[in-house]
């Protein structure tokens, strides 16, 4: 039987390339939904699949990136969203057979969440619940999501694919010239918060070309992010008319991109641009090279092996308290949905430079919703990590699934010390011993 994780011990493996590029090069027309062919032109998007593993690919990803029902429902389509993806993914393992591996191509959901937008965890653990719920029933070997620019949604798309399948899950973000991604997070936060949650690999696509990739690869492997997954895009892209042209060569793309794998990649294709020629290079390519062990660096660069952020190592003596257990009057402000008081105390912890701040829920009885919708708010005010002290393991679920960063968790003196160490874990969160 294949085992994808044992597969990348070994050897680097070659990924596809673009599929809305194909797909556009096919005749999809602007607004038109592309992922709507794997019921409508099957045989269009089978023979996609086809091409890339002629060119060599090891692993097929399938056409259902923005086959979310939030996506779909933009074409009234929302309801064909399982039959959209599971057909996919038939098709991409009908294609594939039993000797080449099958991605689920997952990407975000396009809204932004609260308080930027009006996205809530709720809805969006459901919305990927459901498309990783059908691609799972299509017989699909990897979960990759892919393109996310906000840490916080590929939380809970992460969270949500491991709750469905015990599948290999990547995690790709999506990063900006400056090294961060559209909402700010670098390189090294999403290695830490995504490998603590259980990602089995991270990595980068999009990000302009392989050029510009490198940096991020590079970075992540300094972070400690063991196998890494990269595929660029073909470079930058012109509009000649309504279409992208794309002046990247594949010869020269694939020897860029095959830079990656002296990082740690072991996961190597491309993204938008990319054709089955930019593939059939890659891959005479990386036939050349020999897989870095993990936690080598390339000569001249030092690797720092972090893999955490140390929560446990703060000096306590510098820590910002939020007492809700004995604040009577912000309680009370809190049970009157009002947040004023409480902003105010973190922006005022915030200015005082303390290292974290130390929430205490108030362990009443029934307000588990309080401490999530307390850590939700102040987190955007106060820098990480941010201690959370609770004796109800439920309230600390819906706390952690809101929290964006890698928490410290105490248990409170009355809790099961138990029941919170292990809900703590599942969010990768770091237990302390009582403060």
């Amino acid at each position: 039987m294949r085992d994808f994780m044992k597969d990348i011990e070994n050897r680097i493996l070659v990924y596809d390339g673009s599929k809305g590029y194909m797909l556009q090069k096919l005749g999809l027309k602007g607004g038109e939904c592309g992922d709507l062919w794997n019921i409508t032109k099957p045989e269009m998007v089978k023979e996609i699949y086809r091409l890339y593993l002629e060119a060599g690919a090891d692993v097929i990803q399938t056409n259902t990136f923005t086959a979310n029902r939030i996506q779909l429902n933009k074409f009234f389509l929302g309801e064909k969203t399982y039959e959209i993806n599971y057909n996919s993914v038939k098709l991409a393992r009908e294609a594939a057979g039993e000797d080449k591996y099958v991605a689920a191509s997952i990407g975000p959901t396009g809204l932004l969440f609260k308080p930027s937008g009006e996205l809530s965890f709720n809805e969006a653990y459901e919305v990927f619940r459901e498309q990783v719920k059908a691609v799972v029933d299509g017989g699909v070997d990897i979960i990759n999501f892919e393109t996310f620019t906000d840490l916080a949604e590929m939380r809970v798309a992460l969270l949500a694919a491991k709750d469905v399948c015990n599948l290999p899950i990547i995690c790709s973000l999506a990063f900006e010239n400056n090294g961060r991604t559209l909402m700010g997070t670098d390189p090294f936060i999403a290695v830490a918060v995504l490998k603590s949650l259980g990602a089995d690999i991270v990595g980068a696509n999009c990000s302009f070309g392989p050029e510009h990739m490198e940096g991020m690869i590079k970075a992540m492997m300094e972070a400690g992010g063991g196998y890494l997954c990269a595929k660029p895009n073909a470079g930058l892209p012109r509009l000649i008319g309504d279409c992208a042209v794309y002046d990247e060569t594949p010869d020269h793309f694939a020897k860029l991109a095959s830079k990656f794998a002296g990082y740690g990649a072991r996961l190597i294709g491309g993204c938008f641009g990319t054709t089955p020629d930019f593939i059939k290079a890659l891959k005479a390519e990386v036939e050349k090279l020999k897989p870095v062990p993990v936690g080598t660096a390339p000569e001249g660069i030092i690797t720092s092996n972090v893999r955490y952020v140390n929560v446990a190592g703060i000096d306590r003596s510098n820590i910002g308290v939020i007492d809700l257990s004995r604040d009577t009057e912000l309680y009370a402000e809190l049970c009157r949905n009002d947040f004023t008081g409480l902003e105010d105390a973190a922006l005022d912890l915030a200015s005082e430079g303390y290292d974290a701040v130390h929430i205490i829920d108030s362990n009443e009885p029934g307000d588990t919703s309080l401490l999530s919708e307390a850590v939700d708010r102040i987190q955007w005010y106060v820098k990480d990590p941010l201690i959370i002290e609770t004796v109800s393991a439920d309230a600390l679920d819906e706390a952690l699934r809101l929290y964006r960063g890698i928490a410290g968790v105490v248990a409170g003196s009355s809790g099961n010390t138990e029941n919170i160490k292990e809900t703590a874990r599942k969010y990768g969160s770091v237990v302390l011993q009582s403060f």
